[in-house]
């Protein structure tokens, strides 16, 4: 599976090193350079209006996006590793700061989702993902908590297996946050669920 790496504006830890060790493609946008080049990572491609950092040296790699658009530098990076073809996009260094971008860059992981492409947002605690409807099973992780929200309105037929608080043929809503703080039981968990969007979060507890 060919995997894009987007460093985003946050710092990056270099604890994080296995998932751009094996990635195809590296894309920094915007500031996200300054963590690829502290931790010594080679980048493909450059992009971004560089309105919240200097802008690097430019060349044939960089894209100089206008500060004035409808995406964010991170959502064009994502729409880049799309066009050329990949079928992983992570992205690192676009959890905290300021919590708008944190909201985008998790509608960016529907927007992944949406496009059949499997998209992560990662920092040192957290792993995010979104899941369409379908048939899961996931490896047990040691102090982990396993965090579900759908990504739309509602999400139905939901069934859980494996984890400390099952469900079956459930629906969840973005008006009660249920699924939050699972944890595993068993050495293998399932989820399914028959409509609608998840967010799956695993979080360090």
């Amino acid at each position: 599976m060919k995997r894009c790496v987007i460093f985003a504006a946050l710092p990056v830890s270099a604890a994080l090193h296995e998932w751009w060790d094996n990635a195809d493609y590296v894309i920094a946008a915007d500031a996200g350079y300054e963590s690829a080049r502290a931790l010594g990572v080679k980048t493909d491609l450059l992009l971004g209006d560089y309105d919240s950092a200097p802008a690097p040296e430019l060349d044939a790699r960089t894209v100089r996006l206008p500060a004035e658009k409808d995406d964010t530098d991170t959502y064009y990076a994502v729409r880049k590793a799309l066009e050329i073809g990949f079928e992983e996009v992570v992205i690192l260094g676009g959890i905290g700061g300021r919590f708008d971008h944190t909201m985008a860059n998790l509608q960016t992981l529907f927007y992944l989702a949406q496009s059949g492409v499997k998209g992560f947002l990662v920092d040192e605690t957290t792993e995010v993902t979104v899941l369409l409807p379908g048939t899961y099973e996931f490896a047990k992780r040691e102090d982990v908590y396993v965090s579900l929200f759908t990504a739309e309105k509602e999400t139905g037929g939901v069934t859980l297996r494996g984890l400390k608080y099952p469900l079956t043929d459930a629906t969840l809503t973005n008006a009660f946050p249920v699924g939050v703080s699972n944890e595993f039981v068993d050495e293998k968990a399932m989820i399914s669920f028959k409509k609608g969007s998840l967010y799956l979060m695993f979080c360090h507890m």
